[in-house]
C-alpha cells in the first residue's frame, strides 16, 4: 500500500469512528487531520465560568457571526453554572444535537453548523449556527408575468418549500427528503399531493434518484438529465421552472416537483409534450382566451416545424404544384442565390 493509500484511509477510519478522547489538544489535531488544509475553519476556544475550557469550531463562511455570538458564545459565558447544563439544558438558545463519532461532526461542519469541543467529555454537541449570504426572494428574469404573482425560487430549498406551503396550505401536501452525491453532497426534496399525485409515479421517481451514483449533482436541469427515460430524444421530459406559482399549479394537478438545495429552479414530472404550450399567465385569464393562446403556441410550433421543409420540396421537386406566374417569381429571385433551397433554410 503507497503512502497516498494510507493517509486516505487513516482519514477515512478517523471520520467513522467514535471520539475516543476528552483532551482537547488530542480532539484539535483530529480535527485538523480530517479537515487539512482548511483556512476557512475557525477555532474559538472558551473559558467557563466554572474554568473548564471547551473549543468551537465552524466554517467561517457557512456560519452567521451575529447568531454565534448571540446564541452561543454569550450564554455559555454568563449563564454556565456547571458544566453538566451544557449537554443537559437549553441555555444555548438555537437548535443543537448531541454527537459521538466523527462522521456526525465532519457532516455537521460541512452544513454550516457549529462543533462544540468540552474537555472531560467523549461527546460533542452540534449548534445550529447556519448562515451564509443569499439573494432576496424575487421574480424570475426569464419567467416574467403579467398578471401573477412576482415571486421566486432562490438557492435556498428551505424557503423554496416554505412558498409552495404558501400556495398549498393543506396536510396533504408531502415533502420527502433525499440526499444525492458520493463526493459533495446535495438535498433533494420531492413534493407531491398525497391524495393526487400517482403513487407509483412517486415511487419511480424516488428510485431513480437514489439511484444516482456520481460526485456531486449540483443543479436541478443536471438532475433532470439523471432521471429522465430517454437520452437522445430532442424533446424535455421534465419541465423546468423558478416561479412558485406554476409548480404549485402542476402539484395540484397530480404531478410530482423535485426541488434541490443550492439551485433557484424546481422540476416537474412526468410531463408531457402539450404541457409546454402552457404559461403561468394562462391560470390568470378567462379559460376561452387561454386556450385559443394554447392553439395559437401549438399552430406556431408545427408552421415552424413542417413550413421549411414543405418550401424546400415545392422549389425543389415539386413545383408544378404552384402557379406557374408564382414559380417564374420565386425562381427569378433566387436567380443570384448561391445557396440551394435546402441550405438556404437550414
Amino acid at each position: 500500500m503507497s503512502l497516498n493509500e494510507e493517509t486516505l484511509e487513516t482519514k477515512t477510519d478517523k471520520t467513522i469512528e467514535k471520539i475516543q478522547t476528552s483532551n482537547l489538544k488530542q480532539l484539535k489535531n483530529t480535527l485538523d487531520n480530517i479537515f487539512d488544509i482548511s483556512a476557512d475553519l475557525i477555532e474559538h476556544p472558551l473559558q467557563l465560568k466554572t474554568n473548564t475550557n471547551i473549543l468551537l469550531y465552524y466554517f467561517e463562511g457557512l456560519t452567521d457571526g451575529v447568531a454565534l455570538k448571540t446564541n452561543v458564545v454569550i450564554p455559555l459565558l454568563q449563564e454556565v453554572n456547571e458544566d453538566s447544563q451544557i449537554f443537559n439544558s437549553n441555555i444555548i438558545a438555537t437548535h443543537t444535537k448531541i454527537v459521538y463519532t466523527w462522521n456526525e461532526i465532519k457532516e455537521g461542519l460541512l452544513e454550516g453548523q457549529c462543533v462544540l469541543f468540552m474537555e472531560k467529555e467523549k461527546r460533542s454537541l452540534l449548534i445550529n449556527t447556519k448562515g451564509w449570504a443569499e439573494r432576496a426572494i424575487q421574480e424570475p428574469i426569464s419567467e416574467v408575468t403579467i398578471k401573477g404573482s412576482h415571486d421566486g425560487f432562490i438557492e435556498n430549498a428551505t424557503k423554496n418549500i416554505g412558498l409552495i406551503r404558501r400556495y398549498i396550505p393543506s396536510t396533504e401536501l408531502k415533502i420527502k427528503k433525499l440526499t444525492i452525491g458520493e463526493r459533495a453532497t446535495s438535498l433533494v426534496y420531492l413534493i407531491y399531493l398525497d391524495d393526487v399525485a400517482n403513487a407509483d409515479v412517486v415511487q419511480e421517481i424516488e428510485t431513480r434518484i437514489c439511484k444516482i451514483k456520481t460526485d456531486a449533482v449540483l443543479s436541478i436541469g443536471e438532475l433532470s438529465n439523471y432521471t429522465k427515460d430517454q437520452n437522445w430524444t430532442p424533446f424535455p421530459q421534465a419541465y423546468l421552472s423558478e416561479r412558485p406559482d406554476a409548480i404549485s399549479n402542476h402539484i395540484l394537478d397530480g404531478k410530482v416537483a423535485v426541488l434541490m438545495d443550492r439551485s433557484p429552479g424546481a422540476m416537474v414530472v412526468p410531463m408531457n409534450l402539450i404541457g409546454f404550450f402552457q404559461t403561468p399567465d394562462d391560470y390568470n385569464i378567462h379559460w376561452l382566451i387561454a386556450s385559443f393562446f394554447r392553439l395559437l403556441r401549438f399552430a406556431g410550433f408545427i408552421i415552424a416545424i413542417f413550413l421549411p421543409a414543405f418550401y424546400i420540396a415545392i422549389v425543389s421537386f415539386h413545383f408544378e404544384i404552384i402557379p406557374i406566374d408564382l414559380y417564374t417569381s420565386i425562381a427569378t429571385s433566387r436567380v443570384k442565390v448561391p445557396f440551394s433551397p435546402c441550405y438556404e433554410v437550414t
